[in-house]
């Protein structure tokens, strides 16, 4: 099992994936039953930057997040790439594991579940792969379901597990982990901690722990639920979250009129060539484009075998364009750069291991590893790591364009910010 000196002792790191959409009494439980559980370890958090897994802006920046994260327990949060982030459930988990496997001192990954114990999810994760399940998986993805919705119709076959059990969310991340690390990190040991109370789903304000969908949907309420949300928040995450909402939260109907501006100047043959465009999705884009609401947009594009997530980040996909070559080189060469984005003093400690260490640079000064005039160049002149670091950097003023303020020079973006230190 991995172990690293710190301080003069051995001490286990681990890790969790997360996006921290705002981060809630139901992430800080996560970590505090960790601490109890492994009072000496150390935690890094690999995070979503800018926009979620689901293809939505992030309700706040990267790094005001990321403090959040570090002042609820963790030690080290570390931005997990656009390319990854934004992405499907397997894509996602695939990403965040290839990260942590590069650390080279991560001893255990920490995620939540619904189930009551492990051994099912890993049965599963066992299974997914096997050739009568990916035979199966295929016969109902022609048939024109989803992946999530066929892959769960194939297990279902093949175990005794029901369905509701298989689409529980945290349980469909938990599985994709599981998978990810008996290919990338066997090394590293899995640990699950049950969810607790509020589902991730649940749009019920509730005291204690709730979800982030509800804390989402409270502030959207004209005037937010304020003293409500005082009992579901730490003060800091409610303090920035009413300053956010009063310089104006992002606003995803942003993304539908530059939608309808990319469509008026991008040919089909370019169009085609964005990731996750096929079997002609793009027409039924074309044809919503014109919605005057983002989630009838979404709700009148999706279709069973591209539900509204899908379509969520195909769009984003298709705003930064974001093509299949691309993806397919970026999945073969996994994560290729650590992005501290906070962290507090035991944090910078890993971080001066992880100089040691690690096989893959760290990058706390964005220009150092691509310049905004770099940024420009055509995409073959780039490095591997500067095309990945490219797409986190335009996801990050994409979010920008979405949030109701001036586009000045005292923006948060990945030129002008530097990792958080909290003492």
């Amino acid at each position: 099992m991995q172990r690293i000196l710190y301080g003069g002792d051995v001490i286990q790191v681990i890790g969790i994936i997360a996006e921290y959409n705002p981060f809630h009494h139901g992430h800080r439980y996560q970590i505090e039953e960790l601490r109890k559980q492994y009072p000496d370890a150390a935690i890094v958090t690999v995070m979503s930057g800018s926009f979620t897994q689901r293809g939505a802006p992030c309700i706040l920046d990267k790094w005001t997040r990321a403090c959040h994260a570090v002042a609820g327990g963790a030690d080290l949060v570390l931005e997990l790439p656009f390319v990854f982030a934004c992405r499907s459930a397997q894509d996602f988990a695939h990403g965040g594991i290839s990260l942590l496997s590069r650390l080279d001192i991560v001893s255990h990954l920490c995620f939540g579940t619904e189930a009551e114990e492990l051994s099912p999810l890993i049965d599963v994760a066992q299974r997914i792969d096997v050739t009568s399940v990916q035979r199966r998986l295929h016969i109902y993805m022609d048939e024109g379901l989803s992946y999530a919705g066929a892959l769960t119709r194939a297990l279902t076959t093949d175990t005794l597990l029901s369905e509701e059990f298989l689409r529980a969310p945290n349980n469909i991340l938990a599985i994709e982990y599981l998978r990810a690390l008996r290919v990338l990190a066997p090394q590293i040991v899995p640990i699950a901690i049950r969810r607790k109370t509020a589902q991730h789903a649940d749009m019920e304000l509730n005291a204690g722990i709730t979800s982030a969908s509800s804390i989402r949907h409270a502030l959207t309420v004209s005037p937010p639920q304020w003293a409500a949300l005082n009992a579901s928040l730490t003060p800091s995450v409610l303090d920035d979250l009413r300053a956010a909402h009063t310089r104006g939260l992002p606003q995803e109907n942003a993304l539908l009129a530059l939608l309808r501006y990319v469509l008026l100047v991008t040919d089909s043959a370019t169009l085609t060539e964005v990731y996750g465009i096929a079997e002609g999705i793009e027409n039924r884009i074309m044809r919503n484009s014109t919605a005057q609401d983002y989630r009838d947009f979404l709700r009148n594009a999706a279709t069973k075998r591209y539900p509204q997530s899908r379509i969520a980040r195909l769009l984003v996909h298709l705003l930064l364009h974001l093509t299949k070559a691309q993806t397919r080189d970026f999945d073969a060469h996994g994560a290729v750069y650590i992005r501290p984005l906070a962290f507090n003093a035991r944090g910078r400690g890993l971080l001066r291991t992880l100089k040691q260490r690690a096989e893959i640079p760290i990058i706390t000064r964005t220009a150092e590893f691509l310049s905004s005039e770099e940024r420009g160049q055509l995409q073959r002149a780039l490095s591997p790591l500067q095309r990945m670091l490219a797409f986190d950097t335009r996801a990050t003023e994409l979010r920008l364009m979405t949030c109701p303020m001036p586009m000045d020079s005292k923006l948060r973006t990945d030129f002008i910010m530097s990792p958080q230190f909290l003492p």
